[in-house]
């Protein structure tokens, strides 16, 4: 599940928009491998050679060996990061592999303002898989629980991430920055409405990052409906529509727990 380093005794766990590309490049020159990278497009090459998996939302994480660690980042910030990158930059809606039918059929455009994205953002989910893969919680890429790392960085501090690699390698490593480029869009673009419905979006990550971000300094995370949509809810069914919205059973592991346990037709008491 994770990108371990046996010679340098580290296990890495990636989060998409998380400085992932450029961990990742450094893993592999450490490891002596960053040779094998196009040079045309080392940002997005990397991902091919380490591949970020999704684990077990509900389950803490155990396939680490040693020096576990992961990098966080504020869950607004990175969901701003990944419209940027996905769909301004990157036009991810335009792909093949986009269910254009499903687009059409749930009415909304291939380039969407961050407004039109956040307020059909559970449609989006359901039409490509690189956006679902890019808001998804960092509870499906860590697991359930962050104490198992030795080693949490927060985004803003990548200087820590350098001076970790760095001691761990024996040597002075300059952290490269990847994925860097493009249109930037901060919290102050938003609109007040769009900004309620990215922190509701967004709040059980800052639950289970409360102790590196506070949701307050965005102004706190509004009350509203226990049906709507967070980055927990982003694999759901996305053919079960409910006044125009997709419902979604909470995770995955959730129904198919439910379903186990719970067969579709009752078994018939005989007394």
């Amino acid at each position: 599940m994770a990108i371990e380093i046996k010679e340098l005794a580290i296990t890495y766990y990636p989060i998409p928009k998380s400085g992932s590309s450029s961990v990742k490049y450094a893993l592999m020159a450490l490891d002596g491998k960053e040779g094998s990278l196009s040079g045309f497009d080392p940002d997005n090459d990397v991902h091919g050679h380490l591949a970020t998996n999704y684990v077990d939302p509900f389950f803490p994480t155990y396939d680490g060996h040693k020096g576990r660690f992961t990098i966080v980042r504020d869950p607004l910030e990175r969901l701003l990061s990944a419209y940027s990158s996905r769909i301004s930059d990157t036009r991810v809606l335009t792909r093949p592999d986009v269910d254009k039918e499903k687009l059409e059929r749930l009415g909304i455009p291939v380039d969407p303002d961050f407004d039109t994205f956040i307020f059909n953002i559970e449609k989006y989910c359901a039409c490509s898989w690189e956006i679902q893969f890019h808001v998804a919680s960092p509870r499906y890429f860590t697991g359930c629980s962050l104490f198992l790392f030795e080693h949490v960085f927060k985004f803003e501090q990548m200087d820590r991430v350098e001076a970790f690699l760095s001691s761990v390698s024996g040597r002075v490593f300059d952290l490269p920055r990847l994925q860097v480029g493009g249109r930037k869009i901060s919290p102050s673009d938003l609109s007040p409405a769009a900004l309620a419905k990215a922190m509701r979006f967004c709040r059980y990550d800052y639950g289970f990052l409360v102790d590196y971000y506070d949701p307050q300094k965005w102004g706190g995370i509004p009350e509203g409906d226990a049906d709507d949509p967070s980055t927990l809810h982003v694999f759901g069914d996305p053919g079960a529509l409910r006044d125009g919205r997709i419902i979604y059973p909470r995770t995955p592991r959730n129904l198919f727990h439910f379903m186990s346990k719970r067969s579709l037709i009752e078994p018939r008491i005989i007394l």
